[in-house]
């Protein structure tokens, strides 16, 4: 019996980029936005209380959103570091997110409340 030379293992599939990994992120925000939203609307309880369980799924689709566009504008500023100025962010990629926005989604020039 001959020997059968082994071939060496297959390579491992590339990593996604960081960014891709971000805008995945950022779909799957959009869509639970979209879900709290559609839900509460098409919620037939009525009353006081449903109103403010609405508000509260409201504020919580919100931040949903904010958040989504949060990674969208990290997406493009990762894309900006092999993509020239900005990467894109201007002209709307961002989502609708401007350069001054924090992570906790408030403007630099404003102090907490």
């Amino acid at each position: 019996m001959t020997d059968v030379p082994r071939l060496p293992p297959p390579a491992p599939a590339p990593a996604p980029a960081p960014a891709d990994g971000l805008r995945g992120h950022c779909a799957a925000l959009r869509s639970h936005a979209h879900r709290l939203r559609a839900g509460a609307a098409a919620l037939e309880w009525r009353g006081p209380q449903a109103d403010a369980f609405r508000a509260e799924v409201a504020a919580l689709a919100d931040r949903c959103a904010r958040a989504a566009d949060g990674f969208a504008l990290a997406a493009a500023q990762l894309d900006g570091v092999h993509g020239g100025v900005h990467g894109g962010v201007q002209g709307g990629a961002h989502g609708g997110v401007t350069a001054r926005g924090t992570a906790a989604g408030r403007s630099r020039g404003r102090p907490p409340r």
